[in-house]
């Protein structure tokens, strides 16, 4: 008798990390090529130049220019998870895990690593610039962290990790930095204040034109910073965990991203929100904005352990 068998044989299945990219405040997503197969964490694009840049796990940095192609521009030797990139008037940061921090002059296609920074016990979750001098900056972190180039290291009672700053375009430096366990720290008072009862993950970075600070977190969190000092909650219709958000125009459309391919769109300044569909359920971790309907959101890459059934004839017994 000849009997079939079935061999079993598992695949591991990779994909690139994932970008969308829109140029018509979000009504249309078009996924581009990343070139990387390391997962993504922050996003920024130049307001002038239209350049973005990604990092990444491992030390990873992608630059997009006029071409629209993503080109791995990582220095080499570094291996360390960078968390945060920010675009400024006239250069570029990112910083990551233990106190890497780096910098670039020539529109990101070069990048040096501030060894002198000081801080390797620290990570660093977050940095911005500030947009009226061509090189202030705020750097927020673990347990607390917050440096600025113009006070040096902040003193603020507080172990919370920092994991972002926001700031009005055009009243300079960032005001408020976010907590991930719902606190934050008032820059201009020194003061910290209890934001909410919520782990965030995102906010926010640059507003302006009417625009409200937006912050984001587990289960689907958005709060609205009032015109009453008031962080409100806002209905979401989502259960995803947001990992952050962005204004695609100032003060009109803003976009948030999160776990499973989660993206939802808000056209009245942040009070309502409605979901789109891109097509993926990967992990969306970050979405910058010049601010005029061009937009970037990117994240992970994809995995899955695949079983092939493979059948084995001739078998006889």
């Amino acid at each position: 008798m000849c009997v079939s068998l079935l061999f079993v044989i598992s695949t591991d299945v990779f994909a690139d990390a994932i970008i969308f990219y829109t140029a018509d405040n979000g009504e249309n997503w078009v996924m581009e090529e990343s070139n990387t197969s390391l997962d993504l964490n922050d996003v920024a694009m130049s307001i002038t130049t239209g350049i973005a840049i990604s990092v990444g796990d491992n030390g990873t940095i992608l630059r997009r220019g006029e071409d629209g192609i993503w080109v791995d521009v990582s220095p080499g030797g570094l291996s360390s998870d960078l968390y945060s990139v920010a675009v400024g008037i006239s250069g570029m940061m990112a910083c990551g895990e233990d106190g890497v921090l780096l910098s670039s002059f020539d529109g990101g296609s070069n990048w040096r690593v501030l060894s002198d920074f000081g801080h390797r016990d620290t990570d660093l979750f977050s940095v911005n610039f500030d947009p009226t001098h061509s090189s202030a900056f705020l750097i927020t972190g673990e347990n607390g962290f917050i440096y600025s180039s113009r006070d040096k290291l902040l003193q603020t009672g507080t172990t919370s990790d920092f994991v972002a700053s926001c700031g009005m375009l055009c009243s300079g430096f960032p005001e408020v930095v976010l907590g991930r366990n719902g606190s934050g720290y008032n820059i201009r008072k020194e003061v910290m204040f209890d934001m909410v009862d919520a782990v965030i993950r995102g906010a926010t970075e640059i507003v302006s034109g009417g625009g409200r600070y937006i912050a984001v977190g587990d289960s689907g969190s958005i709060y609205r910073y009032s015109d009453i000092k008031v962080w409100d909650s806002v209905p979401s219709s989502t259960g995803e965990d947001l990992n952050d958000v962005s204004y695609l125009i100032w003060g009109v459309t803003a976009c948030a991203v999160g776990d499973n391919g989660t993206v939802l769109m808000s056209y009245d300044n942040g009070v309502t929100w409605e979901r789109i569909d891109l097509g993926t359920t990967r992990d969306l971790t970050a979405v910058a904005s010049n601010g005029a309907g061009i937009a970037f959101i990117v994240g992970r890459t994809a995995f899955s352990g695949m079983v092939n059934l493979l059948p084995l004839n001739g078998v006889s017994r």
